[in-house]
């Protein structure tokens, strides 16, 4: 598989990830109960979507090396790979 294509589909995940942290922090400071709905519903969603994109980037990583991959959160490079079906990142 594509270092490109994983980092690509990385990228996706740790979006996903800091938009669901940030409507976290969202909920918890609004005061308005249908605005509170909303951002629930949302943070679902993101969920639902990170899910899917960790099961790919599962596939395709695989059970190989480990693959490099920028992180953008923690502004430093990581290392993906599969152990167990579970996705695991460290730092490079």
């Amino acid at each position: 598989m594509s270092t490109k294509a994983i980092q690509e589909q990385f990228n996706i995940y740790i979006d996903l990830l800091d938009k669901i942290h940030t409507l976290g922090h969202e909920i918890d400071a609004s005061i308005n109960e249908s605005e509170i709905k909303d951002m629930e519903e949302r943070r679902m969603q993101y969920k639902i979507r990170m899910k899917m994109i960790r099961k790919n980037l599962i596939q395709m990583v695989g059970n190989e090396e480990k693959f490099p991959v920028y992180n953008e959160l923690a502004a430093q490079n990581t290392l993906l790979s599969v152990q167990d079906g579970e996705l695991l990142y460290e730092q490079s």
